[in-house]
């Protein structure tokens, strides 16, 4: 979040509303914690919720003009997962709305991090779940976006990709 938050900070105008979210009481404390030492207004706010609550994600007040998805979708192997938080972010998003939306088709590390690495999942192993970039757009366009944009890194390692509400 604190990239986010840096961009918002740098803005002339701040937007009307930011909502961010995690399902750690712990880093929810540290964003709200870097909100306050942004001087941020209070219409950005850092909240404790389930990122796969379909029905949660679908009654967002404000509506999101912008979802941020960054870093999550690849711990969880699961696509019923990512299909419930991809389809609770569209039934709150109007039609020209954008997600930006990360993925890792490819990491020279993972068993490496799996065998050292405990996960936020109590204590388990950290096993990433790789998904080809092609999978993850199949995953958006089924929740009702179209991909319009995708950055890669020069190894193949990171995608960060871009998709409209339609």
């Amino acid at each position: 979040g604190r990239y986010v938050l840096d961009a918002v900070a740098k803005c002339p105008t701040p937007p009307a509303s930011v909502r961010l979210q995690d399902y750690s009481e712990l880093n929810v404390g540290l964003g709200t914690r870097l909100i306050a030492e942004r001087h941020l207004p209070t219409s950005v706010t850092f909240r404790q919720a389930d990122a796969f609550d379909a029905g949660m994600l679908a009654a967002l007040k404000p509506a999101p003009d912008l979802a941020i998805v960054s870093g999550l979708y690849e711990l969880f192997a699961d696509n019923a997962l990512i299909s419930r938080s991809l389809s609770g972010l569209a039934s709150a998003m109007q039609p020209g709305a954008l997600i930006i939306y990360t993925n890792q088709p490819w990491h020279p590390q993972l068993e490496m991090i799996a065998r050292s690495l405990t996960s936020h999942r109590g204590g388990q192993a950290w096993v990433m779940r790789r998904r080809t970039q092609g999978e993850m757009d199949q995953l958006v366009k089924a929740a009702g976006f179209e991909k319009i944009d995708q950055r890669i890194d020069q190894w193949g390692i990171f995608t960060v990709s871009v998709a409209r509400r339609v």
